[in-house]
């Protein structure tokens, strides 16, 4: 009887050793790749007025999206060397309007870049030309993109998309902002969708080339002016929080406002005060210094 109730007891043992390394087995299996703990990735959307001027760091790696207006360079660079950023790895001018590309003279005068992305077409504005002089005597070259382009930035992802086609230049016809640049950054389960100043030709083409998904952030597009393609846009990508960089003189219209509201998206305006994105792969974490 001792002998039986010994091998009973065994068999029973040696069952339970195996469910738990089956367990264990099908636990480390079923682990999602982005539950390893991420370097957080901060986005700073600087108080500039009307005009857009974004940073975003994770580790010791830099990427700036716009340089605000040419007065905006300076404070651009402040901010980064507050920051501790001493060189940017990745510098995107999403079109060539002043408001975008205004300060990139002086961020390329003050810091090594190692990367420059730029829209495919020429631009107008004297602030577009002092750029290019800046780029020549810093012997860098400005990659012009014409198909879409991917990089790492630390433990976040970068997706840059150029229109499927550029527009045309027609005379008294203004094509930057349809030549917008869309950049997507995903850091673990989080994306975020920077907009540029993509009106609704843009925005269509972009929603039509199949790469749209739902976003956790979004800086919108184009300093919340309206066009009818906003609504189409908000119903494909349903952002948790958005922000659009406006300012006192130059908010954004409330026809905008109530629409992205009407998708339970939280809204904030640069007009009143940077805005701080903290992402640690699963959630985000938002802070407006209003002073």
């Amino acid at each position: 009887m001792n002998k039986k109730r010994t091998q009973i007891f065994t068999a029973m043992a040696l069952m339970l050793a195996f469910t738990m390394q089956f367990l264990v087995s099908c636990t480390v299996l079923e682990r999602p790749a982005d539950a390893e703990k991420l370097e957080p990735l901060t986005v700073s959307v600087l108080k500039i007025g009307k005009a857009d001027a974004i940073v975003l760091q994770t580790g010791e790696n830099c990427l700036v999206i716009d340089a605000g207006e040419e007065d905006d360079g300076e404070e651009l660079c402040e901010f980064l060397t507050n920051s501790g950023v001493s060189r940017v790895n990745a510098l995107i001018i999403t079109h060539h309007d002043k408001d975008h590309v205004g300060g990139a003279d002086t961020l390329i005068e003050r810091f090594p870049v190692d990367r420059i992305i730029l829209p495919d077409y020429e631009g107008v504005v004297t602030d577009y030309f002092e750029f290019l002089d800046a780029l020549k005597a810093k012997n860098l070259t400005a990659e012009r993109i014409k198909q879409s382009v991917e990089f790492d930035l630390g433990t976040a992802h970068v997706l840059v998309e150029p229109p499927v086609n550029y527009p045309e230049a027609v005379s008294g016809a203004e094509i930057d902002n349809d030549c917008s640049l869309i950049t997507t950054v995903t850091h673990g389960k989080n994306r975020l969708l920077f907009m540029g100043d993509a009106e609704k030709t843009r925005i269509r083409d972009w929603l039509a080339s199949g790469t749209a998904q739902k976003c956790d952030f979004m800086k919108a597009p184009h300093h919340g002016v309206y066009n009818t393609a906003l609504a189409e846009l908000f119903e494909a990508v349903r952002p948790k929080y958005a922000v659009v960089c406006d300012s006192d003189k130059n908010p954004a219209e409330t026809k905008t406002l109530e629409l992205i509201k009407s998708y339970g998206t939280e809204i904030y305006e640069t007009r009143f005060g940077r805005l701080t994105v903290i992402s640690d792969g699963v959630n985000l974490e938002l802070r407006q210094k209003t002073k």
